[in-house]
């Protein structure tokens, strides 16, 4: 295998290990988070940091799609200079951006939604702007193949807001909880600007038109898609807030969705992190071997849902109440639901991907409009009538559009088989018998593990994962790797 393919893939692996991390900071977050603030205060908390996403996006002008198409260009030609001017205008750029984006968000919160503590709503808008500088360093990471690296982001936040936010609520009430979030922004943030200082020099701004156009032509348009695509992931809970008027529907809907997302956040990560190989490819016309990347990667994704469905639906209705509090309850019937579609959103992120190396974001942008579009018209009057439960079920529909638009735009473009995948998926009759059983709990954990032990090793047995396959895997990850920084 290629260096180029085995960096990709220890990245990935590496990526796939921090995510375990990840399930852990948010296991974690479940059990002590709505609990200690309640359904009512944790509702407000869900819908200020759900908003936050959609402004600090919106200040990123694309910048995770350019970088990763730009950086490796430029790291190929040894154009360390243009690099290193181009991080530091968009970091620039960003501060600028992400300044507008925090007093926007400010205004919405207190304005239109109704948020009676205004500094509460002000610590929240100051994370943004923290956060919208912050990610824009990532994002030069994983143009930097690091995509490890750009995974920690995730995970310290993560972690941060474990630890800050339980510790500013105890002391400060919803203000302190809004507090912590904006201290583990900053932490963040200082953590982005430590590991990309050396591409960032006060010396080599250049925010002229003629130097950031192209670049910025480039990122527009993905910037378009990927805000309609948070509009739809972190728009439920104001949905489910204007259908129902109650925080604690919000609550309940912000809690499941929040399972379901770490999980796709996940796909989307491993998903990502392949783009500057595959780009490299591309760029090299190696079609065929893009394929098997394709390939491999949505049989492994689907695998994962089908698991993650499985455990929803056999372990959800003790562990919810368990980690949650009696308060909670309806979560686990929501996140039941909502987890069905990640089998579709394994399906997008692959076609996603697709469409960043064919570099077609107007395919995205519609695709993502349709999805947004179709999750408000299903969404409110099912949530009007069934409160977070209709809006959890309204997500599948819209998930199910998005990525029937998009594979079917993509894959001509970059075709390859779906047989794997369609394997990985039947195979999941195993857990049928199971979820139909329903076994109470304690019963159900070991029938989901002896479920997922004959998934696997039907998987196998069917040749949809072999043998050879992991010790590749387990290589490759066992053989360590270059250093953090790419050198130009």
């Amino acid at each position: 295998m290629a260096a180029g393919s085995e960096r990709a893939l220890r990245n990935a692996g590496l990526l796939m290990a921090q995510r375990v991390l990840d399930v852990a900071g948010v296991t974690l977050f479940a059990a002590v988070v709505p609990r200690l603030l309640g359904p009512a205060a944790f509702g407000r908390f869900a819908l200020l940091t759900s908003v936050s996403l959609w402004f600090a996006l919106l200040s990123g002008l694309g910048a995770v799609s350019m970088l990763t198409r730009s950086v490796p260009r430029m790291v190929a030609a040894g154009d360390e200079d243009g690099l290193r001017r181009l991080a530091t205008s968009m970091a620039v750029l960003r501060a600028v951006t992400g300044s507008c984006a925090a007093a926007g968000f400010f205004l919405v919160a207190t304005l239109l939604l109704g948020e009676p503590d205004v500094v509460a709503a002000a610590f929240v808008a100051a994370s943004v702007l923290c956060r919208s500088v912050g990610n824009l360093s990532f994002a030069l990471l994983l143009g930097l193949n690091d995509a490890a690296r750009w995974g920690l982001g995730d995970l310290a936040r993560r972690w941060l807001v474990v630890a800050l936010v339980p510790l500013g609520f105890v002391v400060a009430g919803l203000r302190g909880a809004c507090l912590g979030l904006l201290g583990a922004e900053v932490a963040v943030l200082a953590c982005a600007l430590w590991w990309t200082r050396h591409y960032l020099r006060r010396n080599a701004v250049d925010l002229s038109r003629r130097h950031l156009s192209p670049f910025l032509r480039i990122g527009s348009l993905f910037a378009v898609g990927n805000l309609l695509l948070t509009l739809t992931q972190r728009s439920g809970e104001t949905l489910v807030r204007f259908a129902t008027n109650r925080y604690e529907e919000v609550g309940f809907f912000g809690a499941a969705f929040a399972v379901y997302l770490t999980v796709a956040h996940v796909m989307g990560q491993l998903v990502s992190s392949l783009a500057p190989h595959l780009v490299a490819q591309f760029e090299l016309g190696r079609s065929d071997a893009i394929g098997e990347w394709l390939e491999r990667v949505l049989k492994y994704l689907v695998a994962v849902a089908v698991l993650c469905v499985a455990g929803a639906a056999l372990l959800g209705r003790a562990l919810v109440p368990l980690l949650m509090g009696e308060q909670f309850v309806p979560v686990a019937t929501n996140v039941a639901v909502i987890t069905l579609a990640l089998l579709t959103v394994a399906v997008g992120s692959v076609a996603r991907l697709q469409m960043l190396v064919l570099d077609r974001p107007k395919a995205l942008i519609a695709a993502s409009a349709l999805e947004l579009a179709a999750f408000w018209a299903i969404g409110f009057p099912l949530a009007s009538r069934f409160g977070s439960l209709g809006a959890s079920v309204a997500v599948l529909p819209a998930s199910a559009l998005y990525a029937w638009f998009l594979a079917s735009t993509a894959r001509p473009g970059l075709p390859f088989s779906l047989r794997p995948a369609a394997k990985a998926l039947a195979a999941s009759v195993l857990f049928v018998p199971l979820i139909a059983f329903s076994p109470a709990w304690p019963l159900s954990a070991p029938l989901f593990v002896a479920g997922a032990a004959a998934y696997a090793g039907l998987l196998l047995r069917l040749r949809v994962i072999t043998f050879a396959e992991i010790g590749e895997v387990k290589r490759i990850l066992g053989a360590g790797g270059p250093s953090a920084r790419t050198e130009l």
